[in-house]
């Protein structure tokens, strides 16, 4: 394990909370030289998340210029992932071109940043594409449902239904409305629910899944003040 490149990790920002994770896992098994090899399954299995999920994040992550991947070939004939972490040269070249613009005059280094500024009103568009998103993810109403989904957990299990080729429509929420009630009467939340469907990699949630797993009993359990407290008992 690499402590500066686990604190240079844990200082960028990747714009999603499972990323992030697996951003540090990948530190956590790196070498001096930035170098790591563990299995997609593995960093699953210690982020706690399913195996297509922590492909989806490597993917964005090295689109983004943090990591490089190198295939390789065992003497089996298998192929390795090798992990190169390239956030750590990311510093340098962010501190180096600062120092330009001091060494020419002020009134020549006034004008380039008149320039450049004009580019930057194109950084609206974002926020439009941003606004578009909420309204599509806002044109869904999940108001049959105990209660929404928080929006990590909802983007991991839309990652599922995508790669199944099942969007999430109106008619499969509320389909599924009956069995998060079901599943809140077990004390299950909705967003453990929808965890576990990223997880195992369901398109759907019916609560008889949960129970055939032997994750919670197919009866809720009775509330305690039935037990102790009895109408009938003359020392209630």
């Amino acid at each position: 394990m690499s402590m500066d490149l686990m604190v240079k990790a844990m200082k960028i920002n990747v714009g999603n909370p499972l990323r992030k994770l697996v951003l540090l896992k990948l530190a956590d098994q790196a070498n001096d030289h930035g170098e790591c090899w563990p299995s997609y399954q593995h960093i699953a299995d210690h982020c706690e998340t399913s195996k297509r999920s922590v492909m989806t994040h490597v993917k964005k992550l090295e689109e983004d210029g943090l990591i490089r991947r190198e295939y390789r070939k065992g003497e089996k004939g298998n192929s390795t992932n090798i992990f190169h972490l390239t956030f750590n040269k990311r510093p340098s070249e962010n501190i180096s071109p600062p120092s330009d613009p001091i060494s020419p005059p002020s009134e020549n280094a006034s004008l380039p940043l008149v320039k450049e500024l004009h580019p930057e009103s194109v950084s609206f568009e974002p926020v439009n594409e941003s606004k578009k998103n909420k309204t599509k993810k806002g044109a869904l109403n999940f108001s049959s449902w105990p209660c929404p989904p928080s929006d990590p957990i909802l983007k991991d299990w839309l990652e599922v239904r995508k790669a199944k080729k099942a969007p999430l429509t109106q008619t499969a929420i509320d389909r599924m409305a009956n069995q998060f009630h079901q599943a809140a009467e077990h004390g299950l939340t909705v967003d453990w629910c929808i965890g576990l469907c990223a997880e195992r990699g369901w398109s759907a949630f019916k609560f008889e899944w949960v129970v055939n797993s032997g994750l919670v009993q197919a009866q809720p359990t009775a509330d305690w003040t039935e037990k102790v407290f009895d109408e009938e008992d003359p020392l209630a």
